[in-house]
């Protein structure tokens, strides 16, 4: 699938392209048809059927074929990783018009297809979750079409969640993590992700999004957690987790307590978690369970 194919590179040769391409330039260039007047409205009302058709008659086949082609085509010249930008930027672009039920059909058809759990999660919802981000950035969607379309994110993710647990994977040696965001933070996805990728590995979790230090403080004080993660976004909540870690350390229940820290803000910065009095920072959820086991069990037989 190639940059033509994508939501965003529009192949102009496509023929219902070529009459939005016409539907448009007569917008700007023609105010008559052979029916006389005709409004900016009308034409923009015929744009976004044509549109429509598109999607539901191309984009979204595509999309829950892709992966399939990808294992099958071993002689294709593209690469599994423009395959997969390809396919982040439509699922970007369809979560922000169409309804959770119609991108729950295209994420099953990736697992049908032989894609594991965590990698639908990772490799494609994580990262389309990051485009959607840009994107209001960088002005082609605006806060409130982030909202929403991040808002079907966290849907699908709940439901993909209950249909795939599997209660013989929680082991009986519950490791056990706390994993919160700051006070403030508008968007919960990508902790609450992190939370279910180390309850499928076994773990007893409990996410505490858009948390003040003193609810954090009162949980891990009258409980025990081996690690606590905290989601960063911004460089304006590094005061804030800085001072939550220090007196997490004066209260916790657990005295050795570890603190994972990851999200946008910490990936390619490694040394930014070390200066706020992290034990380790990860870039992404499957990274922070192999790290977070390996740590624990390091410090359970030092101790």
């Amino acid at each position: 699938m190639s940059n033509q194919d994508t939501l965003v590179h529009l192949d102009p040769r496509s023929p219902d392209q070529e009459d939005i391409k016409q539907s448009s330039t007569s917008a700007w260039n023609s105010s008559e048809t052979a029916h006389g007047q005709v409004t900016e409205k009308s034409t923009d009302v015929k744009i976004m059927e044509l549109l429509a058709q598109m999607v539901e008659g191309d984009i979204i086949p595509r999309l829950m074929l892709a992966h399939k082609t990808h294992r099958e085509q071993n002689n294709s010249q593209a690469t599994s990783k423009e395959l997969g930008q390809n396919a982040i930027v439509d699922l970007a672009h369809i979560l922000l018009t169409h309804e959770v039920d119609d991108v729950e059909s295209i994420l099953h058809a990736y697992l049908n297809s032989g894609m594991r759990l965590d990698e639908v999660y990772v490799d494609l919802m994580a990262p389309a979750a990051r485009h959607l981000g840009a994107m209001w950035e960088d002005d082609t969607a605006t806060f409130s079409d982030v909202t929403i379309g991040l808002g079907r994110m966290q849907t699908l993710l709940n439901r993909l969640s209950d249909t795939y647990r599997n209660e013989e994977d929680v082991r009986a040696d519950l490791a056990s993590g706390l994993f919160v965001t700051p006070a403030g933070e508008m968007h919960s996805f990508g902790i609450r992700m992190v939370d279910e990728l180390f309850k499928r590995a076994g773990w007893r979790t409990l996410c505490e999004p858009n948390s003040r230090i003193n609810d954090v403080l009162a949980i891990v004080g009258s409980e025990s957690f081996h690690i606590l993660g905290i989601g960063i976004s911004s460089e304006a909540q590094v005061p804030f987790v800085k001072e939550l870690i220090r007196q997490v350390r004066k209260v916790s229940h657990n005295r050795h307590i570890l603190v994972l820290v990851g999200g946008s803000h910490i990936v390619g910065r490694p040394e930014l978690a070390a200066s706020i009095g992290a034990d380790f920072s990860a870039s992404d959820g499957r990274e922070a369970i192999a790290i977070a086991e390996t740590v624990i069990y390091e410090h359970t037989h030092r101790h």
